[in-house]
């Protein structure tokens, strides 16, 4: 053992290690860097390559190379000891006792598992067939190779029996995730009265590797129709089978399956494709973010390789502690669908939280659902589309501004409701200043208006869950709905249906600019009536059912708001609503033309700014004769 432990020294620079994990910086005769084991902003972790040692003066953790790797992958040491020897180059023999134990085996079992799975893949006959189709997918043979896909094949007992024949138990390749437990029974379907069957059948695979590159678990997707298996029923399932579950409920299974949690694989704590993506995010500063599997893989093979997946998986809080390690740079390009929209939006928040630096990936091509169609489509352009990316208040900002028109007051506040969370997780008070200024500049309200509904906006990232754009949003081009409170269009509505008559010589003689768009409407078409013989609930029928409903409304509230007020009191209501409008209507403008001379003055445009005062003067004066 000590000899093993001596040639893996001899072999293994502690700094070439350590830069594996960590951003690492020459220090004089010593490197530098920020400690992985605890937060800090200033780097006090040391490591000495005269001496083989790494130290931290902040937490006092220190050691060699066996300590650092049992520390930062969370390993005992005879694990260490692999996975050092693995990087040297060194053999060891298998059967020393020292470093056979459990999570060792289970090691064992996983590296076993993806080998024969690699070998189904390549030489199985419905191998072949996975094999074109991942060909098609795009992927080449090297990359395939390279990320070691393989097959299962279509059997209960194929993976089972091979692990058997290697020496293995059937606890140790349950607690290793590739076979569930099952109760006794004769079904031959299941392999009999063995106790266990194989947990991935007829899929694809996809090896998981810890960040030594070691296989640790698995991803299986579905091929084909798995014709001799058919649902097992939740009560003749034994404990270790909830992974299965999916296939028990429905003939049709699962899609995705992934290997439970086990004492080598938490899927908290491992993205795929960490392994080979390390150094590049190191050199690029920089960590792309994706979805799935294959979105990694694909963008790996277009050159992008600073790349991860989370794998179906929300992103944690371990994951981007890992990530911490290498880089303060995210780069998310998740799926372009609803979960895809919400897994973005929460693995961000945690992000924030955390100070790293965000950006947002968009596919320019909406007939691509995900990385993996766009690469496959676009691959040269696939580097291009990510040095674009934008940051993600610009990302979500660009967003409200198609998908929202500012003018309409719903509007608005759903604006607020979806850059809020993100501007209020901003660690730096400039830079939340800056978006603050910039969203109500967009909005047309003051900047305290603006600061004051972030700080009391809902912040649990959940904006696209709970339907804050599809609901009760009005969307350029469509029309203007009433906005929640707006008291003045919805007392003028009243007051006019309550006894249209009397305002027959009113009707034609209002300014409709001033009006809101849908209550303009209505006014047009009481203007055409005939007063002598309004009947409303003819009149209803001319409009949509949704607008004719509100007027439902509003006639009813006339009926009991109105029903003591005689004519001219009516009149009178009549031109006070009138001239309320006209004041909102005037200020409004007011406010947008300050707005403008704001962005004249910093545009240096003094012909501009000349003119727009000379505006804001006559709105001023016509603002005065409504408080006559």
């Amino acid at each position: 053992m000590e000899d093993n432990i001596s040639k893996i020294k001899e072999k293994l620079d502690v700094v070439e290690v350590i830069s594996g994990y960590l951003k690492v910086q020459k220090a004089g005769m010593n490197y530098k860097a920020r400690c992985p084991f605890h937060n800090e902003k200033t780097p006090s972790f040391y490591i000495s390559p005269e001496r083989q040692i790494w130290h931290c003066f902040g937490c006092s953790a220190g050691g060699d190379i066996f300590g650092f790797v049992k520390q930062i992958e969370g390993v005992e040491f005879p694990a260490a000891l692999r996975m050092l020897a693995q990087k040297a180059g060194i053999e060891l023999k298998s059967f020393d006792p020292v470093i056979r134990d459990e999570k060792t085996k289970l090691y064992e079992i996983c590296e076993k598992s993806a080998k024969f799975f690699e070998k189904q893949l390549w030489g199985g006959e419905s191998g072949k067939k996975a094999l074109a189709y991942l060909l098609g997918r795009g992927l080449t043979d090297e990359t395939i190779k390279d990320f070691r896909l393989g097959f299962a094949p279509n059997n209960w007992q194929a993976l089972t029996g091979y692990l058997r024949e290697s020496g293995y138990q059937d606890g140790e390749i349950v607690s290793a995730g590739m076979a569930i437990k099952r109760q006794e029974t004769s079904d031959k379907r299941q392999g009999g009265n063995s106790g266990i069957y194989d947990r991935f059948r007829s899929r694809i695979m996809f090896s998981i590797c810890d960040t030594g590159g070691q296989v640790v678990g698995f991803t299986g997707r579905i091929f084909e129709t798995q014709n001799s298996i058919r649902p097992i029923r939740l009560r003749q399932l034994a404990d270790g089978a909830e992974a299965d579950k999916t296939q028990s409920r429905e003939t049709e299974p699962a899609k995705y399956i992934n290997t439970p949690q086990t004492l080598i694989y938490d899927k908290s704590r491992i993205l795929y494709g960490l392994d080979k993506a390390k150094v590049e995010i190191k050199k690029a500063n920089q960590c792309v973010l994706v979805e799935g599997n294959v979105d990694a893989i694909m963008s790996y093979q277009a050159g992008i390789k600073n790349v991860v997946a989370s794998s179906g998986t929300a992103l944690t809080q371990e994951h981007l502690r890992i990530l911490e390690r290498y880089t303060n740079n995210l780069g998310f390009c998740f799926d372009e669908d609803q979960a895809g929209a919400m897994a973005t939006r929460r693995g961000i928040g945690f992000a924030l939280n955390k100070n790293f630096n965000i950006k947002i990936v968009e596919l320019d091509d909406k007939t691509c659902k995900d990385p993996a169609d766009y690469v496959q489509k676009h691959g040269s352009n696939w580097p291009k589309l990510i040095d674009g990316s934008k940051s993600v208040i610009d990302y979500y900002f660009e967003k409200a501004k198609r998908n929202f028109d500012p003018a309409v007051p719903e509007n608005k506040k759903n604006i607020v409701s979806i850059l809020a969370p993100f501007i209020k997780r901003l660690a730096s008070q400039v830079e939340k200043s800056h978006w603050i200024s910039q969203l109500a500049f967009f909005l047309r309200v003051k900047d305290e208006a603006v600061a004051a509904d972030i700080v009391s906006a809902k912040d649990d990232l959940d904006a696209y869950a709970d339907g804050a754009i599809s609901a009760g949003a009005s969307l350029p081009g469509k029309k203007t709905e009433y906005a929640s409170g707006d008291i003045i269009n919805e007392a003028l509505i009243s007051v006019l249906i309550n006894n249209p008559k009397i305002f027959k010589d009113d009707l034609t003689n209002i300014k409709m600019d001033f009006l809101n768009p849908e209550t303009a409407g209505v006014i047009a078409e009481l203007a055409k009536v005939d007063f002598d013989n309004f009947n409303f609930g003819n009149f209803v029928k001319k409009f949509d059912q949704d607008l004719a409903m509100k007027l439902e409304f509003a006639f009813i509230k006339s009926q009991e708001i109105w029903k003591d007020f005689k004519d001219e009191e009516l009149k009178e209501e009549f031109a006070k609503l009138i001239n309320a409008m006209k004041q909102k209507a005037l200020s409004l403008k007011l406010a947008n033309v300050g707005f403008e001379i704001r962005a004249a003055e910093a545009a240096n445009d003094k012909e501009k700014i000349r003119l727009l005062a000379q505006k804001f003067s006559e709105l001023t004066r016509e603002l005065a004769t409504t408080h006559q």
